[in-house]
Parts: structure tokens; C-alpha cells; sequence
């Protein structure tokens, strides 16, 4: 019997020297993925912990984009379908959240929000490779966070996907 996956998704660019224009670490890549969420931190990471974000459907995806870039699509953007054991999708950890988890998007660069914190404590424990927190764009919606230095996360196989948002969202 063939084991059971599921797929998320995530929207992403290449990482691309801006002095050399050499390919630095290719969207689908998640030997070297996370470093973004790192150097600017998120609602579920601080800066200096690199995590990769992954929605429950290309559509959620798009939309977290979208609120995250508001002014204009990011360019050369690519759909990366993750599947991965359906099993470790199910043993996703959840969460308690914390009563302003939803709070409108401020510099997650300064401070630490209780967001935040459950982020880092859980990429600290390394216990699981997946955490499972609800989106705030579709409260019906989930995001899951990847820990790339989970020793399961070399289980996950990515496959790009061209991708152009519809001009209209934007």
C-alpha cells in the first residue's frame, strides 16, 4: 500500500545575489529556505529564526501574500506545491492561542509578540516538524510552519510551480 500524503502550499521567489545575479537559494529549496521569515520575523517567528510558512491551499496562499505586499506583487513569484507524509500533517502541533494572535500586522522585526514566542519555543523543543496556527486572513483557514532543522523536514519534497497573480488583486 502506497503511504498517504498531502500537500501545502507556499508563494516565494528565488533568493538572488543582487551584486552578481547568481542564484542563491531557488524558492523550492528548503535546505536553504526560511532565511526570509528569519531576517524580518512574522507573527509566528522572531527575527533570527528561520521558519518556512505553508498554507492549506494555493488560494490561502495567495491571499497571505497579498496582505503581506499590499502596494504591488512581489516579482518573479512561483507557486511551490509541498507534499509531505499525510501523517505529518495530521500530528501537526496546534497551538493556545494568545488573546491578540490576530492583532492587525505591526514590524514583527522589533519586540516580541506572544505570537512570536509560541513560535520559538516550539522551533526550539524541535519536537515536530509542523505547527499548525490559524490564518487571520480566512479565520476557516490554516497555515502551517515548517521547521526546516526538523530532521523530518528531509521527508518533504517541493515541486515549483509557475505562477502570475491575477492583476486584479492588486
Amino acid at each position: 500500500m502506497a503511504a498517504r500524503t498531502a500537500t501545502l502550499w507556499r508563494l516565494a521567489q528565488d533568493w538572488i545575489d543582487l551584486d552578481t545575479g547568481a542564484l542563491l537559494c531557488a524558492a523550492e529549496d528548503f535546505a536553504c529556505a526560511g532565511n526570509g521569515a528569519a531576517a524580518v520575523g512574522g507573527r509566528w517567528n522572531s527575527v533570527g529564526r528561520p521558519v518556512i510558512y505553508l498554507a492549506d491551499s494555493l488560494a490561502l496562499a495567495q491571499l497571505e501574500k497579498r496582505v503581506h505586499t499590499p502596494l504591488r506583487p512581489p516579482r518573479d513569484m512561483v507557486a511551490v506545491e509541498v507534499t509531505l507524509p499525510a501523517a505529518a500533517v495530521a500530528a501537526a502541533e496546534g497551538v493556545v492561542l494568545p488573546q491578540d494572535w490576530a492583532a492587525d500586522n505591526f514590524d514583527w522585526s522589533v519586540g516580541s509578540a506572544a505570537s512570536q514566542r509560541i513560535g520559538d519555543d516550539w522551533l526550539a523543543r524541535g519536537a515536530s516538524m509542523l505547527l499548525r496556527v490559524p490564518s487571520v486572513v480566512v479565520p476557516v483557514g490554516w497555515n502551517y510552519l515548517l521547521n526546516p532543522a526538523h530532521p523530518d523536514a528531509r521527508r518533504v519534497t517541493t515541486r515549483r510551480v509557475d505562477y502570475r497573480p491575477d492583476a486584479r488583486l492588486w
